[in-house]
């Protein structure tokens, strides 16, 4: 096996070096995309028409899901949009090229780089790259809190990213034409394997209105740019005082929102603009009705201890039509045809698909990380489980029987994945039935709560204003 300063050589010394790495970058670009895809298969824009085609963009988000926020950017935009990251990402061979697949410039901190750390002109070297980037036309993602994190309030900015734009617009006195873009990413449950995730894309910024102040005073500038940055983030970011409050509200705007018959994704859109509604209102009315407010919240709680204590997730279900007998035999067939390969997928993959999540799990405590861990660890684990497995295969019945059983490691797998999420639907949609057959009153007593709370909650929003 060779070893990571042989493969550095292989990687940057012969003439075919250059087409190798960008060959293998591509391999990794595309990989990364159909994990990022697999793992949050509803993937949402509200606000994509605010993105301008055709000029050099600076993207700045919030940053609650480590180094999958940059990549969830590029693949739901499809603006592949270049991104700072810390300089001991590129600590290796194969880190290089994992960032260089991406087109990641370093950024140097004085208590992660060593000795070099506090030098200026690392940083600036950085910084010119970025503006050569924006001069020919293509796009940054800066992360201008500077740090991942799972607080439910952003944290105060940084001015590296008012920095690099003001700089680069100054470069072409002003007919650069460099927009600022602020989204807001919102992860429903960012953790969790299958979940969905929503950008909010704000109102762009114009950097070249700036340059003649930037030109006078060059920090009043950037300060004032800051300031402009933070508050189109302030409005396209889901923020509350505490993550009990901001979890409590997401959960109540999905009891009071009338469900979007459409797809997942625009669900959670609409989901999301109830809860920033919900948000404003309920700083506005806690002002001039703190016990209203607190009464609501009292009645929010004690309901999900209900539908929890029922095993209820979703209490539109007990209100919603109940499923033709077609669609049921449908769901019923599909489970059926699809058992003997899930199964086969549940063999081939079931250990490292485990063992990933209890490894991440053990490797950070931190939520904001959690993620992109189990997804890089999910897919090493499985990808050298398949290959032993094709190599055991090859061993005992023939070379030829490799590849096929190699292959029926991903097919399968997906099929096993798809089978899981099939069955917890039929379980749930099962519970919801039975409930409402066999225990109609507790039934009818809890859809009238949700409809109390919902008026109660819509009486709530008209007073706040």
């Amino acid at each position: 096996m060779p070893t990571c300063a042989a493969l550095e050589i292989s990687l940057s010394g012969p003439a075919y070096a250059l087409p190798v790495r960008r060959f293998l970058g591509a391999i990794f670009r595309g990989l990364v995309a159909a994990l990022v895809r697999l793992y949050y298969p509803a993937r949402a824009v509200e606000g994509a028409e605010r993105i301008p085609s055709g000029q050099p963009l600076i993207f700045v988000l919030n940053h609650p899901n480590g180094l999958l926020d940059p990549m969830v950017l590029r693949v739901v935009t499809g603006r592949p949009a270049r991104f700072l990251a810390k300089s001991t990402l590129f600590s290796n061979p194969l880190n290089r090229l994992a960032m260089d697949a991406f087109g990641s410039i370093p950024v140097y901190r004085a208590h992660e780089a060593g000795a070099r750390g506090g030098d200026a002109s690392r940083n600036d070297a950085s910084f010119a790259r970025c503006r050569a980037e924006l001069a020919a036309g293509g796009a940054l993602a800066l992360f201008p809190e500077g740090v991942s994190h799972s607080d439910p309030q952003l944290r105060p900015l940084k001015t590296g990213a008012a920095r690099i734009a003001l700089s680069a617009e100054a470069e072409h006195d002003g007919k650069l034409g460099l927009t600022v873009v602020p989204v807001g990413l919102y992860y429903e449950r960012k953790a969790r394997f299958r979940s969905s995730v929503l950008l909010v894309v704000g109102e762009p910024l114009a950097v070249a209105p700036l340059l003649a102040d930037y030109r006078c005073d060059e920090h009043a500038a950037v300060t004032t740019l800051t300031d402009r940055i933070e508050a189109r983030l302030d409005e396209v970011v889901l923020q509350a005082e505490t993550r009990e409050l901001l979890e409590g509200i997401a959960r109540v705007a999905a009891w009071t929102n009338q469900p979007v018959e459409a797809e997942p994704s625009d669900a959670l859109a609409a989901k999301h603009q109830r809860a920033r509604l919900m948000v404003a209102a309920y700083g506005r009315l806690r002002a001039r009705d703190p016990a209203r407010v607190e009464a609501i919240a009292a009645e929010a709680r004690a309901y999900a201890r209900s539908l929890r204590r029922l095993g209820v997730r979703d209490p539109w279900a007990l209100e919603l039509r109940s499923p033709t007998l077609g669609a049921v035999a449908g769901a019923l067939a599909t489970l059926i045809v699809a058992a003997p390969i899930a199964a086969v997928g549940a063999v081939l993959g079931w250990i490292p698909y485990r063992l990933a999540g209890r490894i991440a799990a053990r490797i950070t405590h931190d939520e904001d990380i959690l993620s992109t861990v189990k997804l890089l660890a999910g897919s090493v684990f499985l990808i050298v489980a398949w290959s032993a497995e094709a190599i055991g295969a090859a061993c005992a019945w023939g070379f030829f029987w490799a590849a096929p059983v190699f292959a029926a490691g991903p097919v399968c797998g997906y099929v096993a994945l798809r089978f899981e999420e099939l069955w917890r639907q039929a379980v749930e949609a099962w519970r919801e039935l039975r409930l409402r057959a066999f225990h109609r009153q507790t039934a009818r007593r809890l859809a009238e709560r949700r409809r109390a709370l919902a008026d109660e909650v819509a009486r709530a929003l008209n007073d706040a204003g």
